[in-house]
């Protein structure tokens, strides 16, 4: 926009070309379809209703068109019936907007009326062309209901779900909340997984940082990966996840399903996922996130995720990594802007006891910032570090905490600090130790690690598809066989061979790679 530092995101769906008499058309057969409820048909399934709509949509407009003595080509009736599907069981406009692969974020804000759609696009949040009625967002809050079964009203103002369908995560306000009206936020999911090469690759860390997080889980630690909303933290979550060995079982627990359960199977990551009580709704038809905790604790050893840490189950969470109950490794992100934020809100406002806390290995935390001051906001890994061993409660965060790598502003780049340079990381050394290697050699795992997603990375910018998680859960799958293979002696594999090797298999398959 010329008048303020704001862009504008223009959308002139194709609905609007349409002639009058079409548009009345479609309007005929839209009330005459709201009408039609069979009474074995599950509305609470977007995609049944959909399917629904869209085939009696087509009948009723070929009639319409008959009796009106209206000329139409079946091209028009199938475009047709998906615009009843749209504005009938659909999200309307929305949809045009959802389907913008650009667009991460959707804001509505009361009263809707008067103020404009708002969207996120790549760090951006622009103002739309589009507003909605009273009666748009009336007619969506019915159906998110009846879809997640979750109360909404007066007693009950907020509304938390995920529409599957359209790959978002919804949250909606009401009144007394919202006193203006209903508001909306639509938080869509990345259609596919991240990866830490997809994550070099848009610059939110270096190759190094890669290498050393694909350490960090193969080491099975504990980390916890902080920052505030929309930076990243889900998405760095399941790109580390990636790098959990597939032998390995892994048990998620979430509120709202964000992590890519579903994607990681079919790639072959043994994943069981459990969904707990909104910490906002906190209703009785679900189960609370300790009982869920409890549950998968029984349920053998497995590696951990938890969707969001900040309730009762922390406490029981802590207590189950202190005894090694918890598994192989544990994993959740927080909200938190810095490590030492996240030690207050779980010590000082979770009030887990300051032991407890030491059986976190690492806090990662990721950022959304304004590169060189701009307008526009990255995601960026700003801070990795290692919980040290040797202090008491008494301790403020600089004996607790000590970073293994550090944001630098000028380059724009996290650049390891010198405990990780000269071999003096705790935690590394914590891991080498249980592998039975030199510090000098878990330095070195580190860096061929690193050139390796690096080497991805590069070759994305030529195949996309490179970066994407089918391609790179081969490529981890023969690092990690190729690490088997070359085992030499006590001090483990001959790193330069497994990167050799590896290397001349990944020239291979991303030339055939389609």
């Amino acid at each position: 926009m010329t008048d303020r530092p704001e862009k504008l995101y223009m959308i002139i769906p194709r609905e609007y070309n349409l002639d009058t008499n079409t548009l009345k058309m479609i309007e005929r057969v839209r009330k005459k379809l709201i009408r039609f409820r069979p009474d074995d048909m599950n509305f609470a399934n977007p995609a049944n209703s959909s399917e629904y709509f869209r085939r009696i949509g087509k009948k009723m407009i070929e009639e319409d068109a008959r009796s009106h003595n209206i000329a139409l080509a079946p091209a028009d009736v199938n475009s047709y019936s998906e615009l009843l599907a749209k504005y009938t069981t659909g999200l309307g406009i929305l949809e045009d907007i959802l389907s913008d692969t650009r667009v991460t974020d959707v804001y509505i804000n009361a009263p809707a009326d008067k103020n404009p759609v708002h969207v996120l696009i790549d760090g951006d949040e622009c103002i739309t062309n589009i507003f909605l009625s009273q009666d748009d967002l009336d007619s969506m809050v019915s159906r998110f209901r009846a879809i997640s079964g979750r109360p909404f009203g007066e007693a009950t103002p907020i509304l938390e779900m995920e529409l599957k369908e359209f790959g978002v995560r919804v949250s909606v306000i009401g009144d007394p909340l919202s006193a203006n009206g209903l508001a909306y936020a639509f938080r869509k999911h990345s259609r596919r997984p991240w990866t830490l090469p997809k994550l070099i690759a848009t610059g939110s860390i270096s190759p190094l940082t890669a290498g050393l997080l694909s350490f960090l889980m193969d080491g099975e630690t504990s980390i916890l990966v902080a920052g505030e909303v929309r930076a990243g933290k889900t998405s760095l979550l399941s790109a580390m996840i990636m790098e959990i060995p597939q032998k390995y079982r892994i048990l998620t627990i979430e509120d709202t399903r964000e992590i890519p359960i579903e994607d990681l199977q079919e790639l072959g990551w043994k994943m069981q996922g459990m969904s707990s009580r909104s910490s906002i709704l906190n209703t009785n038809l679900e189960i609370r996130p300790e009982v869920a905790l409890r549950a998968t604790l029984r349920l053998g050893n497995s590696s951990l995720v938890i969707g969001e840490v900040r309730g009762e189950e922390v406490k029981v969470l802590y207590e189950a990594m202190q005894v090694g109950a918890a598994g192989n490794s544990e994993l959740g992100t927080i909200h938190g802007a810095s490590a030492s934020a996240v030690y207050e809100r779980i010590v000082h406002t979770l009030g887990v006891p300051p032991a407890s806390f030491k059986a976190t290995d690492a806090v990662v935390v990721c950022t959304n910032t304004r590169v060189g001051g701009s307008m526009s906001k990255k995601r960026r890994v700003t801070q990795i570090c290692e919980v040290v061993s040797g202090w008491d409660e008494t301790a403020d965060a600089n004996d607790i905490f000590a970073d293994i790598m550090e944001y630098n502003a000028a380059t724009d780049s996290l650049v390891p600090t010198d405990i990780l340079d000269r071999g003096q990381s705790e935690l590394v050394g914590k891991i080498a130790h249980k592998w039975g290697i030199s510090i000098d050699t878990a330095s070195l795992n580190i860096r061929i690690r690193g050139k390796i997603k690096e080497k991805m990375a590069i070759a994305g910018q030529t195949n996309p598809d490179l970066i994407e998680a089918e391609a790179v859960s081969k490529a981890n799958n023969m690092f990690w066989l190729y690490m088997d293979r070359e085992k030499n002696g006590s001090e483990g594999p001959d790193y330069e061979n497994v990167y050799q090797k590896w290397s001349d298999w990944f020239d291979k398959f991303s030339s055939t790679y389609i």
